[in-house]
């Protein structure tokens, strides 16, 4: 009998041939071409699948944003779950888990660094494509929503001044990350993980005080 092939997975396997592409030589050499040779795929295969390299690029930034978030929210719905089963948290201990939750967001290992990466080329190209364009602000809302849910449970613990506000801890905290990111993909002997792992923490503690 022929080998059956899944679509989506075939899809997802081009995907990862074209941020192989892009961090080693950058989006712009991630042609059709490129990425099929990368896949080991000829490129009317790679042609079954996406028609042009626009929805090649439109699908790859999705999934690659859905890939992080994804584990994002793997980690922060239990943390939540615990909160409406009326854990009490001591101060250390909350922070200890948003952090848990927010390094999904940060370049700490091989993944994230080369995850980071291909992200950050995806949103400079997004500057000038309307397509890409699109798929960048649905990242940047989905990075918002959870970030807004991390405040909301610092806020709701009781252990956080009145005078914080949500929408302007989230804006804050949301520059922390994108900063962090920058830095440990860019200067990378100078932001280590070590590094990231303890300025998201002392920002998150930076919260708690008066």
């Amino acid at each position: 009998m022929p080998k059956i092939i899944d679509a989506d997975d075939r899809r997802e396997l081009v995907a990862d041939a074209l941020y192989r592409v892009a961090q080693e030589r950058g989006l712009a050499q991630a042609s059709l071409r490129n990425v099929a040779a990368e896949a080991d795929l000829a490129l009317g295969s790679v042609r079954h699948y996406f028609d042009n390299q626009a929805e090649l690029m439109e699908f790859a930034f999705r999934v690659n944003s859905e890939r992080m978030h994804g584990r994002v929210l793997d980690r922060l719905e239990p943390l939540e779950e615990q909160d409406e089963d009326g854990l009490v948290w001591a101060g250390p201990e909350l922070i200890e888990a948003c952090a848990l939750v927010l390094e999904e967001l940060l370049p700490l290992d091989a993944v994230r660094i080369s995850e980071a990466a291909v992200h950050m080329e995806f949103m400079l190209a997004a500057r000038t494509d309307d397509q890409l364009a699109e798929v960048a602000r649905d990242d940047y809302r989905a990075t918002g929503a959870v970030v807004g849910r991390i405040i909301l449970q610092l806020l709701g613990s009781g252990l956080v001044a009145e005078s914080r506000t949500p929408v302007a801890e989230a804006e804050r905290l949301m520059a922390v990350l994108d900063g962090l990111s920058v830095r440990m993909v860019l200067q990378p002997s100078w932001a280590t993980a070590e590094q990231g792992r303890d300025t998201l923490r002392r920002h998150l503690a930076s919260l708690l005080e008066p």
